[in-house]
């Protein structure tokens, strides 16, 4: 089982696929740095809440949708 990161790291490139934008087309719509946007697809940085945001209105999404429709965790924005 992926843990949360890799979990939403999966769920950000499979939401801007769905959508058939590149990641620095959603990293300019979302006011997101590309390469850090690359780095949290990739599982290698964490969101913060108000970038995790702009990514969900961007995508058409609610943020919850990134950690499979459940609240927001906080393991993935704290680190606990």
């Amino acid at each position: 089982m992926a843990n949360i990161v890799e979990q939403v790291a999966q769920e950000l490139a499979s939401q801007r696929a769905r959508l058939g934008i590149s990641l620095d087309e959603a990293a300019r719509r979302a006011k997101i740095d590309a390469a850090k946007l690359a780095s949290a697809e990739d599982a290698e940085t964490v969101l913060d809440e108000t970038e995790l945001q702009r990514l969900a209105d961007t995508y058409g999404v609610d943020i919850t949708a990134f950690f499979g429709g459940r609240i927001t965790p906080k393991e993935y924005l704290f680190g606990a």
